[in-house]
């Protein structure tokens, strides 16, 4: 009996030295996560919902062990707003060849978390991503003391000095601004009385609240669709359409990214479309605006007046002209449109 209580005792002691070894030879949780991942169909969640990775090409995670449980995951071309996203993380998991990360960022008025799941080397994820910027809100067009909603249009070009005008007459830029910011004021004031308001929402989407005929086409895009994310930074909110979405509508620029100017003040929401805003679609304007015959025009019912070839071909010269000023860093542009809270 004494004989096997001393041969015991010497297998724990030329056991001992040894436990350390093993034990740093076990895997840390954020040695096991490390590592590049392509994401698949049904692998990534955003505020609770699968997206589409068609409409992410190209997009992968990294991650990258700092020590035994931090880590760094780089996101890329997956979030809105951001090419590239780096999140401190913290990686945890039991050796059983599942393991899990999560970390947050919060900066560009966004508040965002994520947590992955990888299990046998594939990995899941799940992002929360919150607007937290002053435009996060439901809006409704603004009316001026004059009872028109508030919009303006402004344009400076050294190339367009006068605009086509009468019976083979031209006014100046400065005197048609003047009719044409009426003009438009009028027209769009009735329409305006159809919008309910705008919500962009805390998810990064925009909500559209609509009382009016609508196609069958464009009713999808009222909620859910549309998305959007500030840019504080540059003073931009992006509206965005997703690749699938444009493609299916046979758009040519495929996704839709269209940085609108924006301030906020006293209550008050400004929105401007300009140069910037619009540059991207220069090529495809000036393509339709080229293309436009005079047949075309009248089949279309004259949207701007009954007008003779000859005017007709006048001011589709002119359209031109400012179509191709918008490309000259000189040329000024802006639509603004003020909103006001939806009470």
């Amino acid at each position: 009996m004494l004989s096997k209580i001393s041969h015991l005792r010497s297998v724990l002691l030329l056991t001992i030295p040894v436990l350390p070894f093993l034990a740093s030879c076990q895997t840390s949780p954020a040695a096991a996560v490390e590592g590049e991942y392509s994401l698949s169909a049904q692998s990534v969640q955003i505020n609770g919902i699968i997206i589409n990775m068609a409409d992410w090409p190209g997009s992968s995670v990294s991650v990258a062990a700092v020590d035994d449980e931090a880590v760094t995951v780089t996101v890329d071309s997956l979030l809105l707003g951001f090419d590239t996203l780096t999140i401190p993380a913290t990686a945890a998991g039991n050796g059983d060849s599942k393991y899990t990360f999560s970390g947050s960022y919060t900066g560009r008025d966004r508040d965002i978390s994520l947590t992955g799941t990888v299990n046998k080397g594939v990995l899941s994820l799940s992002i929360t991503d919150i607007c937290t910027s002053p435009v996060t809100d439901r809006w409704k067009a603004a009316v001026a003391d004059d009872g028109l909603a508030d919009i303006s249009l402004s344009f400076y070009s050294p190339l367009v000095s006068d605009i086509p005008y009468g019976d083979g007459g031209s006014i100046p830029v400065e005197d048609a601004l003047v009719l044409i910011n009426a003009a438009l004021r009028e027209a769009i004031t009735p329409e305006l009385a159809n919008l309910g308001y705008v919500e962009l929402t805390r998810t990064g989407y925009v909500g559209i609240n609509w009382n009016g005929d609508i196609s069958s086409e464009a009713e999808p895009l009222l909620q859910d669709v549309i998305q959007y994310w500030p840019e504080p930074e540059a003073s931009r909110l992006h509206i965005y359409l997703r690749r699938t979405i444009t493609d299916g509508m046979g758009l040519e620029i495929s996704p839709l990214d269209a940085a609108l100017a924006y301030s906020t003040s006293e209550g008050s929401l400004m929105l401007s479309l300009d140069r910037k805003t619009i540059s991207p679609w220069l090529g495809a304007i000036s393509n339709t605006v080229n293309s436009t015959t005079y047949e075309a025009y009248l089949e279309a019912g004259s949207p701007f007046g009954e007008l003779s070839m000859e005017e007709f071909t006048r001011y589709r010269s002119m359209a031109s002209l400012l179509v191709a000023s918008l490309s000259m860093p000189d040329t000024e542009l802006s639509l603004k449109v003020r909103m006001t809270p939806e009470s």
